[in-house]
């Protein structure tokens, strides 16, 4: 059975982008273009795995990230958060404030992605 990763991205670009790099590597994948529609997918097909983009419409993906920590049966989901945002003080406040397991500064480096993906569920490399 395959691994599922849910994207949580407000860019139809990026989506694709790590839908691809996913897929090749073997992964099954979810995506979403904005915390509600996360909201609906993590309701009815929980992921093994999310990968979240800071900057989304409405809700941000560190409320998203929040949101899945306080919750029972989505609590311990390794979740790693993409963005823009290349500060320190941006990296520290996902990491503590949002309990991101990795955060990970766009554009991506596929290959860093994997890994990280990758040693987060206790996959081989």
């Amino acid at each position: 059975m395959k691994i599922t990763v849910l994207i949580v991205d407000d860019s139809a670009d990026y989506r694709r982008i790590f839908s691809r790099i996913l897929e090749s590597a073997g992964y099954k994948v979810l995506s979403a273009q904005s915390a509600e529609e996360a909201r609906l997918i993590l309701k009815t097909t929980p992921p093994d795995a999310a990968l979240l983009d800071w900057n989304l419409p409405g809700d941000s993906g560190i409320d998203l990230a929040r949101e899945i920590r306080r919750d029972p049966g989505l609590g311990r989901m390794p979740l790693l958060m993409l963005s823009v945002n290349a500060t320190a003080k941006d990296q520290i406040q996902g990491l503590r404030e949002a309990e991101v397991n990795a955060y990970l500064v766009k554009p991506v480096n596929a290959k860093e992605l994997l890994a990280r993906l990758g040693t987060l569920l206790g996959k081989p490399r």
